[in-house]
């Protein structure tokens, strides 16, 4: 499979709606998250961008993931979604084989270590 990418252009529009949204919306991080379109797509590069979950939608997840792992993932997905391709949250295709597999950067961890006394 051919490996896409983006041009300096759309990688720079990208990361000013990002910038953009961030500070409309007062958010602490947006998360900027792109699927390449196929053959038969609509587009060439679809964009979704995220909020950092907040505790009660992050709680959600927690709970739907001890159910069903991808519904969890497409729950968090739809509460997350603040702006750019819906269709990345709601076709079934583009969520699973596009979208799912970059969620774990909403929920990663701070660095941190524990300080044994």
């Amino acid at each position: 499979m051919e490996e896409k990418m983006l041009t300096m252009k759309q990688e720079s529009e990208i990361k000013e709606k990002a910038q953009k949204i961030k500070e409309e919306k007062k958010l602490r991080k947006i998360y900027p998250m792109v699927v390449f379109g196929e053959e038969g797509d609509e587009k060439e590069v679809y964009v979704a961008y995220m909020s950092e979950p907040t505790f009660p939608q992050f709680s959600k997840f927690m709970a739907a993931s001890k159910k069903d792992e991808v519904m969890a993932m497409r729950t968090l997905a739809r509460d997350c979604f603040i702006d750019g391709d819906r269709e990345l949250v709601d076709n079934d295709s583009m969520f699973l084989f596009g979208l799912m597999g970059q969620l774990s950067e909403l929920i990663t961890t701070r660095q941190s270590t524990l300080v044994n006394l």
